[in-house]
């Protein structure tokens, strides 16, 4: 059963959306295994995952496939072996890989017999179809803000049987989110610093809006976003195109960086004449951060993100 948040939690807390998923070309399909015929052994349990699939689950779940970034951190955080991960995260001991996130390798997750298959239906929306005819059960989290993510863990812990774990899991996580709350109120004075969260490279320039998953994390901290209402266009939902000279306009107090593929954008707005005279470049305020930890993955390690943008953010005098 979900508990009631602690009401100090309730109160630093402001509204936030999901990030989603980045609007990529899907690949090809591949080929499922075929789903297995016959009834459901004794002992299995039916439970709606965060996709709203019913989802048969062994009588116990040990040993698991995750198939995205953020299943990875509910699995291991929750305690379970994982046995299988996508190539595109970093590679861990015991962990084959089975693809990768937008592209899974079924029948490889399928020889490795694991009791059951984590997903995450923010970026593998595309593979629905794949997960339902698969041979072996597949759970989908969804979560891209601080509350979703409590009811991902409390939600997967109970159909994994780790409550325990869940419970302790999530205790944490609102301990440390609700302490950097508190330090952020303390420090920030009057009002929280402006902040531009940037990503791409050269023309190709997005901004982060309130209704992204950074987003949500500057507004537990109380800090403004200082692009409100950015514009449609960007590869990620809540992520607006942006001119980089441009956004000099806004003379935002600190810049966050989301690093593409290419790299450099931090670079490019330190040297940027137009950047000079802003508070984050006079500052020094222009700072990378972990595209996985605060794009790709939004999970129980929320509270690792939000203890590293309170540093960002307010120095300790």
């Amino acid at each position: 059963m979900r508990r009631l948040l602690p009401a100090l939690a309730a109160a630093l807390l402001l509204a936030g959306a999901a990030c989603g998923s980045e609007r990529q070309q899907a690949p090809p399909r591949p080929t499922p295994t075929p789903t297995l015929a016959g009834s459901a052994p004794a002992g299995d349990r039916v439970v709606t995952d965060m996709a709203g699939r019913a989802v048969r689950l062994p009588a116990r779940v040990e040993r698991v496939v995750v198939t995205a970034p953020a299943a990875a951190d509910y699995a291991r955080a929750l305690g379970l072996e994982v046995i299988g991960q996508p190539s595109d995260i970093p590679p861990a001991a015991g962990a084959q890989p089975v693809g990768s996130t937008l592209n899974p390798d079924f029948p490889a997750i399928a020889a490795l017999a694991p009791d059951l298959v984590i997903g995450d239906a923010a970026v593998q929306g595309a593979r629905i179809a794949d997960f339902d005819r698969f041979t072996v059960p597949v759970y989908l989290v969804k979560a891209a803000d601080y509350l979703s993510i409590l009811d991902a863990i409390e939600r997967l812990g109970a159909a994994v049987g780790r409550e325990e774990e869940a419970a302790a899991l999530r205790g944490d996580v609102e301990a440390r989110v609700v302490a950097a709350a508190l330090a952020a109120r303390e420090r920030r004075g009057a009002a929280g610093p402006r902040v531009l969260v940037l990503t791409g490279a050269g023309r190709d320039t997005f901004a982060a809006g309130p209704a992204t998953y950074v987003g949500n994390l500057l507004s537990i901290l109380g800090a403004e976003n200082a692009l409100a209402n950015p514009p449609e266009g960007g590869p990620l939902p809540g992520f607006g195109v942006i001119d980089v000279g441009q956004a000099a306009l806004l003379a935002p107090d600190v810049v966050l960086v989301l690093p593409a593929a290419d790299g450099g954008l931090d670079t490019l707005i330190r040297s940027d004449p137009a950047w000079a005279t802003t508070p984050a470049v006079r500052d020094g305020r222009v700072h990378v951060l972990d595209r996985m930890l605060f794009l790709r993955a939004p999970g129980p390690r929320i509270a690792e993100a939000i203890e590293t943008l309170l540093v960002l953010l307010y120095p300790a005098p």
